[in-house]
């Protein structure tokens, strides 16, 4: 046993080490005359709402120019060099992308009006990643829920699943995606799936790769990498308050007899403000996140349910700051935490077997970027992230004590009192056993059986449900890290070199406590 909790606790922390990745992008491209010559020397400047000041260059001999670690935004670039004209361009910095913004410059003094409408291209010519992208508008705009894990129908080419074990396949196993968010990877190792699910109303872009990646982009991704950056504040102030219900009489009822029914209410409530602290210094963005569900009138075979509860509370706090053009750092952090009550009813558990989960989330990101020379620019980031939680039975055993000695006999008449009880189904070869325990502690078949799907007689006791208790507790710590990562990046011939340090994080494993558990089949 220790042997095994050894290369479990090592497997856990293998394939757990955090992929921290900078939550901006880059914008570069070439500088010519109007004949196709190399222009070196051209400052290229570029300013955003989202940025508090500018990032400004100068191209190179070859009149090549870079512009790295910008967050995602619009941009308007600006090029000019003495007796040449001075020229804008529109640009999109997408997360995790380069954008390629070319420009030809014509000579001052001529008597036309040169206007360039056209916007630069989205496709990044050097990268052969099989990547996209989604803003927050488009986010808003499609009819996904407010929930993170939600984004992953949109990825293209991707099978979505409703198993809740494993995440969906985009070529390989749903094992194999990783998932990040602001930069922070917020995997399951195991499974594949998201640890935790975090809402979509702070998200300003997300970024996904299926294939043709980096090795150090994709980590241990065999399947897709999905990311995101947070929203930032600009240099005015804004906010917003929003409301969103979905009631039980917004929805048709249900056709025919069921089994398991009840009436779902959701409401969202969200509130978001950000703007300048110090004008072209330092922003701000906070927003505050709520969610509330509950299910009326709940009721399955066993009879009336206990109501389900969900409650959440989640708060985003950012800072981006600029002290000079050549340095920009981002801090932020997010607090979640949530409350399910009375939740894990089947069509056939009894109503005192519910289980209740609670979870918190505290994520903190700090990342930075330092312009050195035109050339050459460097880059850190530190994440702490934690995420404990767990689940108990609704209702708790109390003055049970379990003994091993020989000959101890459980009191079979008291079997929902002292654990949970799986209820056995009658067979020819068990009927006479097994009926006195489906007599006390099975549900009564209902009047047309075959309407809902039962191989029961109407009326009379019926086994194959679940009575007692919720089946155990859990304290899972296992999804703590801390990670940080360096580097120094040079630029030389339009190709960039990436010198990095090693990520360093920590992970605990999760504790499970589990309840007792009679299968009586």
């Amino acid at each position: 046993m220790r042997f095994r909790t050894g290369v479990c606790i090592l497997v856990v922390t293998l394939c757990s080490l955090p992929l921290v990745a900078q939550q901006t992008g880059s914008i570069s491209g070439r500088v010519t005359a109007t004949d196709n010559s190399a222009l070196p020397g051209v400052t290229v400047e570029a300013r955003s709402n989202a940025l508090p000041q500018p990032r400004v260059t100068v191209s190179d001999t070859n009149g090549d120019y870079r512009l790295p670690a910008l967050i995602p935004g619009d941009y308007t670039v600006t090029f000019s060099l003495a007796g040449m004209q001075t020229t804008n361009r529109k640009a999109t910095v997408l997360l995790a992308q380069n954008t390629a913004v070319d420009v030809k410059l014509g000579i001052q003094g001529v008597s036309e009006t040169i206007t360039v409408t056209a916007e630069s291209t989205l496709v990044d010519k050097s990268s052969t990643a099989l990547q996209s992208g989604l803003s927050q508008q488009q986010i808003q705009g499609l009819p996904i829920t407010q929930n993170y894990a939600d984004l992953q129908k949109l990825v293209p080419g991707v099978m979505y699943t409703q198993d809740t074990v494993r995440g969906p396949s985009a070529g390989a196993s749903g094992q194999d995606n990783v998932y990040l968010f602001d930069g922070a990877n917020i995997t399951m190792p195991l499974f594949g799936v998201l640890v935790v699910n975090p809402n979509t109303n702070d998200i300003a872009q997300v970024n996904v790769i299926r294939g043709g990646a980096k090795a150090v982009d994709f980590d241990r991704a065999g399947g897709f990498q999905i990311d995101s950056v947070s929203k930032s504040g600009t240099n005015k102030y804004t906010g917003s308050i929003g409301y969103q219900e979905l009631n039980h009489g917004f929805i048709a009822d249900q056709k025919g007899t069921q089994n398991l029914i009840y009436q779902n209410n959701s409401n969202w409530a969200t509130a978001n403000v950000g703007g300048p602290i110090l004008q072209d210094r330092l922003f701000f963005y906070g927003s505050y996140y709520r969610p509330y569900a509950t299910r009326a009138n709940s009721s399955n075979l066993y009879g009336a349910l206990p109501q389900y509860k969900l409650t959440r509370n989640e708060e985003f706090g950012k800072l981006t700051f600029t002290p000079t053009q050549s340095w920009l750092l981002n801090g932020s952090w997010r607090h979640s935490h949530e409350v399910q009550t009375t939740s894990a009813f089947g069509s056939m558990t009894a109503p005192t077997a519910g289980t209740g989960f609670t979870t918190k989330l505290d994520l903190a990101n700090l990342e930075g970027s330092k312009i050195i020379n035109p050339k050459s620019f460097a880059t850190f980031k530190l994440v702490d992230f934690r995420n404990p939680g767990g689940g108990r039975a609704d209702n708790l055993v109390s003055g049970v004590s379990v003994s091993t000695a020989v000959g101890t006999h459980l009191d079979i008449n008291n079997l929902d009192k002292i654990g949970q009880l799986v209820v056995p189904r009658a067979v020819p070869a068990n009927a006479a056993f097994v009926q006195p325990y489906i007599n006390k502690f099975g549900f009564i078949c209902p009047q047309n059986p075959a309407a809902q799907n039962l191989t029961c007689v109407a009326g009379q006791p019926t086994g194959g449900g679940v009575v007692g208790f919720g089946q155990f507790s859990a304290d899972n710590d296992s999804f703590s890290a801390r990670a940080v990562r360096s580097a120094t990046t040079t630029r030389s011939a339009r190709k960039p070199r990436t010198t990095c340090t090693p990520v360093t994080s920590g992970t605990r494993t999760p504790k499970i406590a589990s309840r007792p558990r009679m299968d009586g089949a």
